[in-house]
């Protein structure tokens, strides 16, 4: 495969695009687990760029709390879901936001931030976290952007597969719980996590009301 190289390009990557991989990205999580979990944050494991294989599980776990969240949105749209998604994509609604700003995540993502400064650019202490604190915004921009995308595919997924079995998506959380199943450099794959038993009695009780309004429906005389 042909990669063309960046030496020409106008529009050169800036700091805060580099400074994060998928690595840094799941530090975040992980970081905000030990946070609220009370953990000593000076034994957080580092997960490293070139072995995402050993990180703890509790960073799928943490990741998980997002489609928690995304189901219960989109429960609240459960008629409309093509509004919903258009909302989410303008910005109209913004659960991720709600998400990423909590005070365990925002610490994390400043504790992360300082940690690749020290790596990458050798500044330390008080340098570093003000250093920190200029580009944590865009850092912030950065995160909101990678857990958007996430969140996005998942539940969209979990929209087609609840409008093809004719379920309402107000009763999303009935049938799915969607979960990280891998995590490499090149992106995040995601697994429905669907109860069959429970989407077969939905469905058959949808079609008994289907049936049973047509049954008395007036216009059938």
């Amino acid at each position: 495969m042909f990669i063309r190289d960046d030496e020409d390009k106008k529009d050169k990557p800036s700091r805060t695009d580099t400074l994060f991989t998928m690595a840094e990205y799941c530090q975040v999580f992980l970081t905000a687990h030990y946070i609220k979990n009370g953990e000593d944050d000076g034994f957080i494991p580092l997960i490293e760029r070139s072995k995402l294989d050993r990180m703890p599980k509790a960073v799928a776990e943490e990741m998980d709390l997002i489609f928690q969240m995304a189901i219960k949105e989109l429960e609240k749209w459960g008629t409309q879901p093509e509004e919903f998604f258009r909302k989410m994509e303008i910005g109209e609604i913004d659960p991720v936001s709600d998400f990423i700003d909590t005070t365990e995540m925002r610490n994390a993502l400043g504790n992360v931030v300082m940690r690749r400064l020290r790596i990458a650019e050798g500044v330390r202490d008080e340098e570093a976290f003000e250093e920190a604190k200029k580009i944590l915004p865009e850092m912030r921009d950065n995160l909101h952007e990678f857990v958007s995308e996430i969140m996005l595919n998942a539940i969209k997924n979990v929209a087609k597969d609840l409008i093809r079995n004719e379920i309402p998506l107000d009763r999303a959380s009935e049938v799915f719980n969607p979960r990280v199943k891998a995590i490499a450099h090149q992106g995040i794959i995601t697994d429905a996590n669907p109860d069959r038993l429970k989407m077969k009695q939905l469905r058959e009780e949808q079609k008994k009301k289907s049936d049973k309004k047509v049954k008395y429906d007036p216009a059938w005389g």
